[in-house]
């Protein structure tokens, strides 16, 4: 049976006297893709925030592979983030990006070099490992944002808006080895999107607007409950 890698219960948030979460709940299954999909504005990031632990919690409880985001260290050893913006530091060379970021989990170069080799060929990465992160383009450094998170052999890999300004290939040959990385591996993943293109009839998803989940469930299954013939139809009907 499988057992739930990330608990988010009963979660309200405000900034100010602004209520952007409303008892916000939902959990995701080990080796689980799991969609959060929403129009911009509707929340998503602030959920992240919450994950990541750049803002506090307020009321409500989120649980990481059985630990409490309160208890940060035992918590956030188990995550993988891919932040919506760049955070490469562009005049260090990707080998030296990965090496510092390494260090700071407490491994050795070779340490690191070693907990990423087999990915580092699947993302096709070989052959810049010595280049300038500056000398890159959009969707080899996104690549090389992933491969970062992958070091510590996360449990849940959280990719907030991972595709956005990149062009279309990049776009789905990151998606697909991400969804290809949650069956070889049994990883979790929280897949944070406002793109329709980039959610299967099979994964898990919850819909949010304005702050509260609004449905969840299996694509494919929300879609037949509503009688929709696509996703784009669903949310439609849904958020309106």
């Amino acid at each position: 049976m499988s057992k739930n890698i990330l608990n988010f219960k009963n979660i309200d948030f405000s900034y100010g006297k602004k209520e952007v979460l409303k008892n916000i709940s939902f959990s995701i299954e080990e080796g689980s893709f799991f969609v959060l999909l929403g129009l911009n504005g509707a929340g998503k990031s602030t959920i992240f925030s919450l994950i990541t632990r750049l803002l506090n919690l307020q009321k409500g409880e989120i649980i990481i592979n059985s630990h409490s985001i309160k208890d940060y260290s035992k918590a956030l050893k188990d995550i993988g983030i891919v932040f919506q913006e760049p955070s490469l530091d562009l005049d260090l060379t990707v080998k030296q990006n990965l090496y510092f970021y390494g260090s700071l989990k407490g491994l050795s170069f070779k340490e690191t070099m070693k907990s990423i080799e087999s990915e580092i060929t699947k993302l096709e990465l070989e052959d810049i490992l010595n280049t300038e992160v500056r000398n890159l383009n959009g969707g080899h450094r996104r690549r090389v944002e992933i491969l970062r998170a992958l070091i510590n052999k996360p449990k849940l890999l959280l990719l907030d808006e991972a595709t956005v300004g990149i062009d279309l290939k990049s776009r789905f040959d990151i998606l697909d080895y991400v969804r290809e990385l949650v069956k070889r591996e049994d990883l979790s993943v929280l897949w944070i999107t406002h793109l329709f293109d980039e959610v299967n009839e099979d994964d898990d998803i919850a819909f949010i607007k304005s702050g509260e989940i609004i449905e969840n469930g299996i694509v494919k299954e929300v879609m037949s409950k509503y009688d929709k013939e696509n996703l784009v139809d669903t949310f439609n009907y849904l958020v309106r």
